[in-house]
């Protein structure tokens, strides 16, 4: 029997081609769908199965599996407008369904928050200067250089702080750069402000409460080990 699609990838994109890698690379169910079927031939040269469906049917979301086993779905297209509809029609058949919808313009993130998008990719938020700092610190490149030769087993996780965490209640700056751990905290995603990731590279000194969630690069052990003695 096989396993049941938990996770759709709505707009065969550059995007979608990404997260369906990290999906099949950590044997995930998942399912990318289109509605141009001129994308096929692209999509089984990469190998991928691609689904054309008109996802404006509603009937059609629902034989997807929207409201029954699916969990999870992105809206990878291009085009903003149809990842608020799309975003629009999933959450009105499934009012608990996670649906993480991408932005290409600022003008369309409030209306994918009214339309019930659960959480917004931004590309706007991660500007190139941003990502020139990130990528200046020394332990970013010793990572980098780890990952592309294959020295070490490096992850990237979140980390959702809890109540009796000793890290509840202290500022960024209490905790950055994290001591006696091989780890690289690259941002928090606020519990209040709920759609907003803060990278550390922005220099808020934010207070940490429980329910936030830090994302770290790192080994493997190393985070498993900071998780046990810190997080909690």
């Amino acid at each position: 029997m096989s396993t049941p699609t938990t996770i759709l990838l709505f707009g065969f994109t550059h995007s979608s081609i990404e997260i369906a890698r990290q999906l099949q690379g950590k044997n995930h169910a998942f399912m990318l769908v289109d509605n141009d079927f001129s994308l096929l031939e692209k999509a089984h040269a990469l190998g991928f199965e691609l689904m054309i469906v008109d996802y404006t049917d509603d009937e059609v979301l629902q034989k997807l599996g929207i409201g029954t086993h699916v969990s999870f779905i992105f809206t990878l297209f291009e085009d903003d407008a149809k990842n608020v509809f799309l975003t629009l029609s999933a959450r009105s058949l499934d009012p608990k369904l996670h649906i993480v919808a991408m932005t290409h313009t600022k003008d369309a993130i409030h209306k994918l928050e009214i339309a019930g998008a659960s959480t917004i990719l931004d590309p706007y938020q991660i500007s190139g200067k941003k990502i020139y700092k990130l990528i200046t610190q020394p332990e970013v490149m010793s990572i980098i250089d780890a990952t592309v030769f294959g020295y070490h087993n490096i992850n990237i996780e979140q980390l959702t702080i809890h109540e009796h965490s000793p890290l509840n209640g202290l500022m960024i700056n209490d905790i950055y750069p994290i001591e006696h751990y091989n780890l690289l905290l690259v941002g928090i995603h606020d519990k209040e402000l709920q759609k907003q990731f803060i990278f550390i590279t922005e220099g808020h000194n934010h207070k940490l409460d429980a329910g936030d969630i830090l994302v770290v690069i790192g080994e493997k052990e190393e985070i498993e080990r900071y998780k046990k003695e810190v997080i909690r």
